[in-house]
């Protein structure tokens, strides 16, 4: 048997393969990866990015014959005019016999009845997804919305009221009022219909109705308040109104005639024309497409048009520049150019003449009254669309009206014992402001009116008299007239009781007085030479004080010297009759 002798010691061995920890790593980064991406698209939709989103405003039509007002951005209600638009944050109310009409940027038409009102709640058009929504607060409103072939992007049309609220599918015609829905047609299942107090929610499809109890649909099947369309319904006035007006204003109407029409093989644009001139910020594109044009671009702006309906129309904002491109592209329904248009737009950039001030004084003069309330008033440029006053815009002056007012008061807080500026500036239809008319009210004592600063000119009367600077040093020698100073009202002499909370001071003076003063106050609307002075005392303005209250007055010549002077004593009891 042989003997085998193994030697032993330290062998090199072959390295292990690093493909398995590689491959680990990637797969966690690869992990990493997807979770970010998938976290950062989720924080990224919050925000909207990804989907590029415009307001869009919708056309208010004014029907009928009665009133019909709007809010804007919660303001007070004020007369609508036609054609005005509204946006999310708005809102409107008809009065009786009277209607209105809301067309919205995806073809969506709301029609208010009489007594009836909606608020604008969002308004958008996206490139992903777009939404209308609305909260009808009273009466009853017929919605209609287009064809999916003419809008057949993501949107939510939603219409809430007090018991029911309804999403609207492509091709909807309903009436609604705040517990009722009549679907007369609908795409797809219908309406989708939810109701306060239920997390569920219901289909009302074409041909049928619903209409709960207040509060009952809450605890009970709402199935159950479903019905076919009551054959009635459809022969409502209200019903037909709103489809002949829906049919009148759908026609495609002809171009104003006020120069004639450009056309490209597939394109005829109604306006504008090309290098017109405008001073708005807002400007209507409008025209027809031909034969297999499906959609027009208008500076990127997506139109889709109607079956049988080749019109198309689209306000497009100007750029701040003296100059503004539009183009104007026909697209098939792939999405093809088929043809384009290009226009230049330039804008009347010149700020409107600034407004006029009428009373209580003109622009640039100082007046001076106690009363705690004045009304400001003037003149507004024809270019104006808006007056400022001090920053606020005035809410009851309309484009085209001549006048304007303003309140100053010291309840509203804008009106303040001492000198108040009040800047008035005019805004035109491009948003640009006129230079600043400006009018300085003084809220203090003496009698009322325009305060006179003449400036002397060498040679004229008016040069040899000096005005006494108000912080000058005046004198206090032995008067050179006594006897010429007076009081005669509230009672000649040197003492009066004074029940109510105000009364005029007022008396005579020599006819070489250049000033007057008050408890060492110069009453601003005494004019050097008159022979009589006033000066009010009232509890509102510190002039006048529960007990006695003493009254220096002196007189003063063109050198500040005393020309007379007098102590007049007022005692002041409220509780005596």
């Amino acid at each position: 048997m042989l003997n085998r002798r193994h030697r032993r010691g330290y062998y090199s061995l072959a390295q292990p393969s690093p493909f398995p920890s590689i491959a680990r790593r990637s797969a966690v980064l690869l992990a990493i990866a997807v979770l970010l991406f998938y976290a950062g698209s989720k924080i990224l939709a919050f925000f909207g990015a990804g989907n590029l989103i415009m307001l869009e405003a919708a056309e208010l039509i004014v029907d009928g014959q009665g009133s019909v007002s709007v809010s804007i951005e919660g303001e007070e209600l004020k007369s609508a005019q036609d054609g005005i638009k509204l946006y999310a944050g708005d809102s409107v109310k008809t009065g009786g016999r009277s209607s209105a009409i809301l067309m919205f940027f995806d073809g969506t038409w709301v029609r208010l009845g009489e007594s009836s009102g909606l608020a604008i709640e969002e308004s958008a058009s996206g490139k992903k997804h777009s939404e209308i929504r609305a909260a009808l607060t009273e009466g009853t409103v017929w919605l209609k919305s287009p064809a999916i072939e003419v809008f057949s992007g993501s949107i939510l049309r939603r219409v809430a009221a007090e018991e029911i609220t309804a999403d609207l599918p492509p091709g909807s015609e309903a009436l609604m009022t705040k517990n009722t829905l009549t679907v007369f047609s609908a795409d797809g299942l219908g309406a989708q219909v939810w109701i306060p107090g239920r997390n569920d929610s219901l289909f009302i499809g074409e041909g049928q109705a619903i209409s709960l109890t207040e509060g009952a649909a809450a605890s009970q099947d709402p199935y159950g308040f479903r019905s076919p369309i009551d054959p009635l319904m459809v022969q409502s006035p209200f019903l037909e109104e709103s489809r002949s007006a829906f049919a009148e204003l759908s026609k495609p109407k002809d171009a104003p005639g006020d120069f004639p029409p450009v056309s490209s093989d597939l394109l005829v644009l109604d306006g504008p024309p090309d290098n017109m001139t405008t001073a708005e910020r807002v400007i209507k594109v409008s025209g027809k497409a031909g034969e297999n044009v499906k959609t027009v671009r208008i500076n990127n702006y997506s139109i889709p048009l109607e079956p049988g309906n080749p019109s198309f129309s689209k306000d497009i904002a100007l750029e701040d520049e003296d100059k503004s491109a539009i183009l104007i592209e026909a697209l098939s329904a792939n999405g093809q150019v088929l043809s384009e248009l290009r226009r230049t737009v330039l804008r009347d950039r010149k700020p409107p003449e600034p407004p006029s001030i009428s009373y209580p004084a003109k622009n640039g003069e100082k007046f001076l009254s106690s009363r705690e309330e004045l009304e400001i008033t003037g003149t507004a440029p024809k270019d104006a669309v808006g007056i400022l006053v001090n920053d606020y815009r005035l809410q009851l002056f309309e484009p085209g009206d001549e006048k304007w007012t303003y309140l100053a008061s010291t309840r509203l807080g804008n009106f303040l014992r001492g000198e108040n500026v009040y800047k008035v500036i005019a805004i035109n239809k491009g948003g640009y402001l006129s230079e600043p008319s400006i009018i300085t009210i003084i809220l203090g004592e003496g009698g009322e009116g325009v305060i006179e600063e003449t400036e002397a000119t060498e040679g004229t009367e008016e040069n040899n008299i000096a005005e006494i600077p108000r912080d000058a040093k005046l004198q206090d020698n032995v008067p050179l007239f006594p006897g010429t100073l007076k009081v005669t009202s509230p009672a000649p002499g040197t003492f009066y009781t004074a029940t109510g909370s105000s009364f005029l001071l007022e008396g005579t003076v020599s006819d070489k007085t250049e000033s007057v003063w008050v408890n060492d106050y110069r009453l601003l609307l005494y004019v050097p030479g008159k022979t009589f002075w006033n000066y009010i005392a009232d509890t509102k303005l510190g002039t006048l004080n529960r007990g006695t209250n003493v009254y220096q007055i002196v007189s003063r010549d063109k050198d500040g010297k005393v020309i007379d002077k007098t102590q007049y004593t007022v005692y002041f009891d409220p509780r005596r009759p």
